[in-house]
């Protein structure tokens, strides 16, 4: 018997876009806003919440949809994870496109990290050799990359509690027995 994961990635993989599409739209709106968008907690927030509310929606829509109802723990978790990490993958590709093109906001970004750096590690060797470097370690791909690991790592933890609230190991009811 062979097994189609066809449904799993075709759903999981438009809803992790359309998750992605979200975190590149809030982006925007605070850019556009003036706000900015680096090492900005409000921001952070809402990317936090439009994490957890999409892997929620996300694992329910295919549990309710693909699975009739019924899904194990371990299957919710892989789904949520899942679609988080399509959805990092499309939020990284826009920063990456998002700190090439706009110089501005990478020497902010770079002005940024050196300012909290001298403020926790002033005498630090390591410090130094970053200060030194900036231009060489502070690109658009690790940038790109930092966000999808950040992304990657919270959503994954988040993850970890929606599997146990989405998991259902039978339906409620038998609509059959009535």
């Amino acid at each position: 018997m062979k097994k189609n994961n066809e449904p799993f990635f075709k759903q999981n993989s438009i809803f992790g876009c359309l998750i992605g599409a979200t975190f590149i739209f809030a982006s925007l709106l605070f850019i556009l806003a003036g706000k900015g968008i680096v090492v900005n907690a409000q921001f952070h927030n809402i990317i936090m919440m439009l994490t957890i509310f999409g892997i929620f929606m996300g694992v329910r829509k295919y549990r309710d949809e693909q699975l009739a109802g019924v899904i194990s723990y371990g299957k919710a978790l892989k789904t949520g994870i899942y679609i988080l990490c399509v959805a990092s993958l499309c939020y990284a590709v826009y920063v990456f496109f998002l700190y090439s093109f706009n110089a501005d906001l990478l020497t902010e970004f770079k002005n940024v990290t050196i300012n909290t750096l001298k403020i926790t590690g002033q005498n630090s060797p390591l410090f130094k050799m970053l200060e030194e470097n900036m231009d060489i370690y502070f690109v658009p791909v690790s940038i790109a990359f930092g966000e999808l690991f950040n992304r990657i790592l919270v959503g994954a933890a988040f993850s970890l509690f929606i599997a146990g609230l989405v998991r259902r190991s039978k339906l409620p009811f038998n609509p059959q027995e009535f």
